[in-house]
């Protein structure tokens, strides 16, 4: 079998990769038989060259031994995440390998998913070019502890995230007052207040508007802004305080599959608020 370049991509990237082959390679699967699916995968989708000459239809194709224990290790971090495990029905050991249940809901799951950093981050700013840094921050923090099963640092730093995406919000729907008497009514209501009540007054000010806003924005405020935010909020509640509580993987999963199309909410009300005034 041919041996393929390099591949010339951070680990990240490799990783994405890694899980676009894991979709195509069912619940269980043989390490070497993985790679090479795994270099048919790259050449396919152009990101390394066919190593065969012009003309030629191979079909076979070996990663590099570099590549290779690259992707070992991306299989050994997917194990400590508990997506993978050792074994398969019929074979006990190693090569032989196996999504778990929780591996197969989140390998199955249709579009980005926070095991796959890089693809999650590109989503979200090809989404929000203009995405703010400090939520971006946040958020890839919240990622990255999840993926290490860190769940109550991942719950704090998504529910960062969201405050910070609030907080932009809202300080657009203060600027964006026709009357400035009524800006400043509306600012001495919030200045200094906790999240919760800054939110609370956004909420029941903005709502008395909110019919004569476009469809998308009036349809999606109560479930994909207020839902999401108070979700997001309550799970981070209930991780910051020494209640004791657990954080539940599949929840926190959800969360952070929920914040992209939550964050576009914020950002196309903003953008918005921003074009046209409101009283």
């Amino acid at each position: 079998m041919a041996e393929i370049e390099k591949i010339n991509l951070p680990y990240e990237g490799i990783r994405h990769y890694v899980i676009e082959n894991l979709r195509k390679s069912g619940a269980s699967f043989e390490f070497k038989n993985f790679c090479a699916n795994l270099a048919k995968l790259l050449i396919d989708k152009k990101a390394v060259k066919d190593p065969n000459p012009v003309g030629f239809q191979g079909v076979n194709f070996n990663l590099s031994i570099r590549d290779e224990n690259i992707v070992r290790e991306i299989i050994w971090d997917f194990i400590i995440q508990r997506v993978i495990t050792i074994g398969d029905y019929n074979n006990s050991s190693w090569p032989h390998l196996s999504l778990t249940e929780y591996g197969k809901k989140a390998i199955e799951s249709s579009g980005v998913i926070p095991h796959d950093s890089s693809g999650y981050l590109k989503a979200l700013k090809n989404t929000l070019p203009e995405l703010d840094t400090i939520i971006e921050t946040y958020l890839l923090e919240s990622i990255n502890t999840y993926n290490i099963n860190q769940l109550l640092s991942a719950t704090i730093t998504l529910g960062c995230a969201s405050e910070r995406a609030i907080l932009l919000i809202i300080d657009s729907y203060a600027n964006t007052f026709r009357e400035n008497e009524k800006s400043n009514i509306f600012r001495k209501k919030i200045e200094g207040r906790f999240i919760k009540t800054q939110f609370d007054e956004f909420q029941k000010s903005i709502k008395h508007g909110l019919s004569t806003y476009p469809y998308d924005l009036k349809e999606n405020f109560d479930n994909t802004f207020t839902g999401v935010y108070q979700m997001i909020r309550n799970n981070r509640n209930d991780a910051g305080h020494p209640t004791g509580k657990q954080i539940d993987k599949d929840s926190l999963f959800a969360n952070l599959r929920v914040f992209i199309p939550y964050c576009k909410y914020i950002y196309d009300l903003k953008k918005y608020l921003e074009e046209n005034k409101h009283d």
